[in-house]
């Protein structure tokens, strides 16, 4: 059982991504709730899909409140995020003492992914000038590598505005936010001291590896473990490796516990898995 004391379970907390919804989650909250854990998926308003973009300090301040009404019926509290959900994992734990476990999953700390267009940077540009009645809209690969799912996704965009791979579209004001969540967690990483696993697709649509990188070599993290992946894109937990995800996601939970065959034995497996996927680059 995945606890640590006799009376209180544990609480994984699962951010999406940015102007998302939980379906970028995929299995993973069932596969976490059948490992034992209790699992919370926060409502953002301004954040997710569903209403107009708030500030980056209201995704904040509702996040920490969520966590401060849990923290009481809780043994332990772990973070998991995927992509802008992860960057705002990581500043949260950057500005907390209570988080044992940090999972980041295609964590952005810049658009600099090879299918980012060029006139990017120009956006924002455009919005500190004014201009601000504008969407930034997804295009293919939609941060799939698999070209199934790749389809299915496309055909659901005609019916849907939100799919497994978030939102059709997202407002200057998500992206001006985002840019500022951003840089708070860049500077934040060095106040990050939670067990760190990192979960990154070398060839991510959306991000380089350079985010990863920074986070893994500017955190406080004692123990800290990267999983690169070789063949998906950005949206890590449905694409062609969801299955390695998963695992790895519930695998490092269960390890921050000290179950199992622990935290040094999971440790020195992992990192063997990471050469060899790191190799792939």
């Amino acid at each position: 059982m995945n606890i640590v004391s006799e009376n209180k379970k544990n609480l994984v907390v699962l951010l999406p991504g940015l102007n998302g919804s939980r379906l970028e989650l995929g299995q993973l909250p069932r596969y976490i709730e059948e490992s034992g854990f209790d699992v919370s998926i926060p409502d953002i308003l301004g954040y997710e899909h569903g209403a107009s973009a708030s500030s980056m300090e209201s995704w904040l301040q509702q996040v920490h409140a969520f966590l401060d009404a849990k923290m009481e019926q809780y043994a332990s509290m772990h973070l998991v995020g995927i992509s802008m959900g992860a960057t705002l994992s990581s500043v949260i734990c950057s500005q907390r003492s209570d988080i044992m476990s940090l999972a980041l999953l295609s964590p952005i700390l810049r658009y600099d992914g090879w299918s980012i267009p060029w006139y990017r940077p120009l956006l924002d540009f455009f919005y500190l000038l004014g201009f601000r009645n504008w969407e930034y809209v997804e295009r293919e690969p939609f941060g799939l590598k698999n070209l199934d799912l790749r389809r299915r996704i496309k055909e659901r965009f005609e019916t849907s505005k939100v799919t497994e791979v978030g939102s059709i579209s997202i407002s200057a004001k998500h992206l001006y936010e985002a840019k500022r969540l951003m840089s708070l967690a860049l500077s934040g990483l060095p106040n990050i001291d939670s067990k760190l696993l990192v979960i990154q697709s070398i060839e991510d649509d959306a991000c380089s590896v350079w985010s990863a990188e920074k986070i893994l070599k500017n955190v406080k993290s004692d123990i800290r473990r990267s999983i690169w992946l070789g063949n998906s894109y950005h949206i890590v937990t449905i694409d062609n490796e969801r299955e390695t995800v998963l695992n790895e996601v519930v695998r490092f939970l269960d390890a921050s516990l000290g179950h199992e065959e622990g935290v040094e034995s999971y440790q020195s497996r992992s990192n063997i898995k990471t050469l060899r996927s790191r190799g792939m680059e």
